[in-house]
Order: C-alpha cells, then sequence, then structure tokens
C-alpha cells in the first residue's frame, strides 16, 4: 500500500519492484544464469551484504547488446549473466574491492591530515585568521553568482558558513578551549574541524599566491593539478567511507598530472588517468611524501593481482593493463614465489622426523605396557610403509 499523494507530480507512477527473500533472491540469479555451487553460502551473503551491493560487482558479467545511437555507442544489458559467471567469483570480487578501500582510506587519511596541515600552516605563515578573511581568496569567490536565488551566499561566503557549523560540532579539545576562552580560532587550530571537503573548497578559492606556496610544499609547480587532485581524492574519499564499489569505477574527473619525473616514467594514457590506476598514481606519489618507507603500494599490488575470474571484469578495467599491476612501473619487486621442495628433500625431512621420534619412543621410561606400545607403534608403521 502507498500512503503518499499520488498526485504529487514528483513520485514515480511505476509500480516497485515485488518484494523477494533471500532464496527467492538466489533463485532469480540461476535462472538467469549465474553458476551457484553452495546455495546456502549464496544465501547467507545475500542477507549479509545486500542483493543491490552485490548487484554492481556482478553488472559486468551481464550480457548486452550494443546498440549506435546518433554516432555514439550504447550498451544495453540483458537479465542474464555471461557464461561461467558464478557467485563465488563475484564475492571474491567484492571482498577484492573492499581490500582496496580499506588500503585507500588508510591512504586518505594520511593524505588529509598532510594537505590540511600544509595549507593551515601556509595560510598561518600569513596571518592567523587567513581563512576567514576574504582578501585571501579570488575576486569571484566573494562575489554572488549571477542569475543566484535571492539570499544566495558567495562561495567563500557559504564556505565560512560550512566552517562555522563543523567549529560548533567539534569535540576538539583544542577548538573547545578557545571557544570557552572566547579566543579567536587560528586557522592551524580551526582546521582540526575541516574535513577532505573543506579543505578542497578552500584550496580552490585561494588567491595565486598561496595556492603556490601549498604547490611548493608538495613540490607540484601546476596550481590547477592539486585543485584536480583535492576534487577527485575527497569524491574518492566518500565512496570509501560509503562502502561504496571502487577498483573498476572511473574517477570522478580525469586526472591532471604533472608533466615530469615520476608520473613521466609511469606515462599514464587517459583511461589510466580516468581510472583506478591513476587514483594509486597520485595517492603513491603523495604517499612517498608523507612515509618514503610505506609498503602501501605492495599492498596494494598484491590485492589487484588476485583479481578473480568474472566475465566483463579485467585488470583494463581498472585502468592497468592486461598483464595487471604495474610492478615494473612503480619498481616494486614481484611477490615472493612459495619455493615447492622436491621429493627428495621431503623423503629426507620425513626420515629424520621418523628417527628424531624413535629415539624420542625409546628413551621413554620402562614400565607396564610399554614394550606393547612400541610393538603397536612398529606394526602401524610397517602398514604404512606398505603404501610404498
Amino acid at each position: 500500500m502507498d500512503y503518499r499523494d499520488v498526485t504529487d507530480a514528483s513520485y514515480p507512477t511505476a509500480t516497485a519492484k515485488p518484494f523477494r527473500d533471500y532464496p527467492e533472491l538466489v533463485d532469480m540469479l540461476e535462472s538467469r544464469g549465474m553458476i551457484i555451487t553452495d546455495r546456502a553460502r549464496a544465501i547467507r551473503k545475500i542477507a549479509q551484504v545486500g542483493y543491490f551491493r552485490l548487484s554492481g560487482y556482478w553488472h559486468p558479467s551481464r550480457r548486452f547488446h550494443m546498440e549506435r545511437h546518433e554516432g555514439k555507442r550504447i550498451l544495453n544489458y540483458l537479465d542474464e549473466f555471461q557464461s561461467n559467471t558464478s557467485f563465488e567469483a563475484v564475492f571474491q570480487f567484492y571482498l577484492m574491492d573492499k581490500s582496496l578501500r580499506i588500503l585507500m582510506t588508510d591512504a586518505l587519511e594520511r593524505i588529509e591530515v598532510y594537505l590540511r596541515t600544509i595549507i593551515a600552516h601556509e595560510l598561518g605563515r600569513h596571518d592567523p585568521m587567513a581563512h576567514l578573511d576574504p582578501s585571501n581568496v579570488i575576486r569571484s569567490a566573494r562575489t554572488v553568482r549571477d542569475g543566484s536565488s535571492a539570499g544566495a551566499l558567495s562561495p567563500h561566503s557559504a564556505w565560512l558558513a560550512r566552517h562555522d557549523k563543523l567549529i560548533a560540532q567539534s569535540h576538539e579539545d583544542s577548538i573547545r578551549s578557545h571557544i570557552d576562552a572566547s579566543k579567536p580560532i587560528p586557522v592551524w587550530v580551526a582546521s582540526e574541524a575541516w574535513n577532505f571537503g573543506a579543505v578542497s573548497k578552500l584550496y580552490s578559492m585561494l588567491t595565486p599566491r598561496h595556492q603556490d606556496s601549498i604547490c611548493q610544499r608538495l613540490d607540484i609547480l601546476e596550481r590547477n593539478v592539486v585543485d584536480n587532485w583535492l576534487i577527485n581524492l575527497n569524491a574518492v574519499r566518500n565512496r570509501c567511507a560509503h562502502h561504496a564499489r571502487l577498483a573498476n569505477r572511473p574517477n570522478p574527473r580525469t586526472l591532471m598530472l604533472p608533466r615530469r619525473g615520476y608520473f613521466n616514467e609511469l606515462n599514464l594514457d587517459r583511461h589510466a588517468k580516468d581510472r583506478f590506476y591513476g587514483m594509486v598514481a597520485v595517492v603513491w606519489y603523495l604517499l612517498k611524501a608523507i612515509g618514503p618507507s610505506s609498503d602501501w603500494l605492495v599492498k596494494v599490488a598484491d590485492v589487484v593481482d588476485t583479481m578473480p575470474r568474472l566475465p566483463g571484469l579485467t585488470f583494463k578495467s581498472m585502468g592497468f593493463s592486461v598483464e595487471g599491476f604495474p610492478r615494473r612501473e612503480f619498481r616494486i619487486a614481484a611477490p615472493a614465489v612459495a619455493q615447492v621442495p622436491t621429493l627428495e628433500e621431503v623423503c629426507s625431512a620425513t626420515m629424520d622426523a621418523f628417527v628424531a621420534a624413535k629415539e624420542s619412543i625409546l628413551a621413554f621410561p620402562e614400565s607396564l605396557g610399554t614394550s606393547e606400545t612400541r610393538k603397536r607403534f612398529a606394526e602401524g608403521m610397517l602398514d604404512h610403509l606398505v603404501d610404498f
């Protein structure tokens, strides 16, 4: 039953999809061609994670037909899966993506604090209250955009309102002590309340002079590159915070990269800049400045290389080449391959273990039944040797 006013023009008139319980959802997947080898596990995982959360992970495996409309290619996905699409592979992809999100969240936390600290320090060098002074932002940030509704704020005024709200909501002791003492809150203290979005927006409004001082700290010449990075990093952080799919989704914006050094060596193409690979390259550039001994990139490479065999899921969908994670370009070693012992080594180790066990048995103090126990052990060993 619908309790909303159906006369509301904003309310869709189409009938909602019918409710299906977990076993019915698994039945539907199977009817569409998905391989379900462990039905109980599939039901359990859908109950834990959610059907529509997982649907993003099996979406690339759906069959489709392609059409062209006005010169553009349009893919129409069908309600059936490509051959060899298994629920187990879908869930392995989900777990792989979760691992990448955890690694990215850890990196972005460090980067957020790093960038926030740099911006606050460089602004504070100019004026402890620089973040509140409109003269430190470009003219367009101080004026209300043409065509705005009545009461609209300029970008900087809107940022200040957001800033005041973050300050009011903060429980940081350093901020509360300033408020309780009715003292002005300098930028290096106020920045503790900023989130990534506030950092990104403030940087985008700063005058070229202030942006340049921040870029110098990051060893980047181009102001617009840092602006582009902050926008993308903030969006990816939000994806991670909301547990959204990460690995095979496009970046919010095509990444802009400096044309020198590290990035010239990587030589990322447009596709890589649009995908996870480009994001990894940017994050690693910043992480190296924070912690040169970090093993974050190795962990990312190891996770990427666990990509399951799932139709439609490729290294290219993450921005990499068909070979997988570009370890050579990043100058990181390939994962160690476990040494498989030879038969001679196994036999030798087994004999050593047997001799040690025999000596231990013979050294056992004599008591009632000891001889009988040794005899049973010897007979048991002979029975095993017969198999040879």
